[in-house]
C-alpha cells in the first residue's frame, strides 16, 4: 500500500498495483476534511501511514481488510510489539501500538456505518485508549477515542513519569552549544514552551520592530501553532532583544544579497527556513558534547513545570488553564500531567530546606 498526498497535504492511497481504493479513501478523506477535528497536515500524514501499514499487512496475508477477524487483529498487534520500527530501530512503545489499533477501530466502526460491512470483527467497548501524552475524553480528540477495541486487544500500559533534568543542567545544556542561532534556538523553547515545529515557523512579522523600546518584561506573541492554531506565548523582552541582534547579524549574513528573505525568523546555513531535522540534528550534537539527554520536547516540559509552580505561587486564577492556552494543548488532561511533578518539585526543596535548617541545629 503506497501512501501520496495532494497539494494541500491531504493524503490518498493507491495499491500494490496502483489502484485506487474506494473505501480507504473515503475513510481517510472522512478524517482529514469532513471530521474537522484536525486541520493538521502533519497529524494527517501519520494517519495515512498508520493506516496504510494494517493494509498492507492484510494484502501480505492475503485477507482482504473485509474479511480480518479479531485473530488477524491480534496477529497484526503482537507483530508490532515484537518487531523494531524501521523509523527508530526501537521496539514500539505500546501507546503507539494502542494508537494504531484506535485508527484500524475508527476505519471499521465507518465501514460498519457506511453499509461497507454487516458485523465488525471485534468487540468494542465505550472507554478511552489510555495513549500517553493524550488527554481525550469520550467524544473528543482523534482516533483512539470513544468507542475502542475491547480488553483482550489492547495492550496495557503503565503511564510513563516525566523525568526532568534540574535547572543547572538546562542552563548547562544551553550554554554548551557552539552555534548562537542553536543556543539561542534553545532558550525560546525553555523561555517560552514552544514547540519545535513552531520556533521554525516563527514569523519575523510577529515579532516587534524595536525590542529595545519595550519598558514591560514579557510580551504577547502571536504564533500559529499546531493544526493551525493561532495562540499566543508570553516572550521575555530581553529573549526578543537577543532575537533582534541574531536577524541583524548572523541571520543577515546567511540570507544571501540579493535573494528573497524567508519569513520565518530562524534559517540554516544557506538561508532558508530552518526544518525541525536541523533543531534535532544539532540537539543529538550536544548531547553527545554534554552528555545531557535533553531534546527540545524536555524543554517544553521544563517551561512546562516551572510555569505552573510559578502560577501557582503567585495565586493565579486558575493556574492550569492560564498553562493549557500558553502551551495551546488542546485538552485540560494534558496539561494536569504536571500536576504531580510541581508537587514533586516542591517536596524536594521543603527536604532540602530541612536538612539544610538541621545543619544549622546542629553547629
Amino acid at each position: 500500500m503506497h501512501v501520496f498526498f495532494d497539494h494541500v497535504g491531504r493524503p490518498f492511497l493507491l495499491d500494490s498495483r496502483m489502484k485506487w481504493e474506494v473505501e480507504p479513501n473515503a475513510f481517510l478523506t472522512w478524517l482529514s476534511v469532513v471530521n474537522g477535528r484536525t486541520s493538521s497536515a502533519k497529524t494527517w500524514r501519520s494517519y495515512a501511514y498508520h493506516f496504510a501499514d494494517w493494509l498492507s499487512f492484510c494484502e501480505g496475508i492475503g485477507v482482504p481488510w473485509r474479511h480480518v477477524t479479531e485473530l488477524n487483529l491480534a496477529t497484526y498487534r503482537n507483530l508490532l510489539a515484537m518487531e523494531a520500527s524501521p523509523h527508530t530501530g526501537r521496539v514500539l512503545r505500546r501507546g503507539t501500538i494502542n494508537y494504531k489499533l484506535g485508527l484500524i477501530c475508527q476505519f471499521y466502526r465507518f465501514a460498519h456505518r457506511k453499509g461497507w460491512l454487516t458485523a465488525l470483527p471485534f468487540e468494542l467497548e465505550l472507554s478511552r485508549i489510555p495513549h500517553r501524552g493524550r488527554g481525550d475524553s469520550p467524544g473528543q480528540g482523534g482516533p483512539d477515542s470513544v468507542f475502542v477495541l475491547g480488553n483482550s486487544l489492547r495492550l496495557r500500559e503503565a503511564r510513563e513519569e516525566l523525568q526532568l533534568p534540574p535547572r543547572h543542567e538546562v542552563r548547562r545544556f544551553i550554554r554548551s552549544f557552539r552555534n548562537w542561532r542553536d543556543q539561542l534556538l534553545a532558550e525560546v523553547m525553555w523561555l517560552t514552551g514552544m514547540r519545535c515545529a513552531e520556533v521554525c515557523t516563527l514569523l519575523l512579522d510577529s515579532l516587534p520592530d524595536d525590542p529595545g523600546s519595550i519598558p514591560k518584561e514579557s510580551v504577547a506573541i502571536k504564533i500559529t501553532g499546531k493544526g493551525q492554531k493561532r495562540r499566543a506565548v508570553l516572550f521575555p523582552v530581553r529573549l526578543l532583544r537577543s532575537i533582534d541582534r541574531y536577524v541583524h547579524m548572523e541571520r543577515r549574513r546567511h540570507v544571501r544579497a540579493g535573494a528573497a528573505s524567508p519569513v520565518t525568523v530562524f534559517v540554516g546555513r544557506g538561508g532558508k527556513p530552518l526544518q525541525t531535522s536541523a533543531i534535532e540534528g544539532v540537539f543529538s550534537t550536544n548531547h553527545k558534547r554534554t552528555d545531557l539527554k535533553i531534546t527540545p520536547h524536555v524543554l517544553r516540559h521544563c517551561y512546562a513545570v516551572e510555569r505552573l509552580a510559578y502560577l501557582q505561587d503567585i495565586g493565579a486564577p486558575n493556574p492550569l488553564k492560564v498553562l493549557q492556552m500558553e502551551l495551546g494543548h488542546a485538552h485540560m488532561a494534558t496539561t494536569e500531567r504536571y500536576l504531580h511533578l510541581t508537587e514533586r518539585m516542591r517536596s524536594e526543596v521543603i527536604e532540602t530546606h530541612n536538612s539544610f535548617v538541621d545543619r544549622l541545629l546542629e553547629g
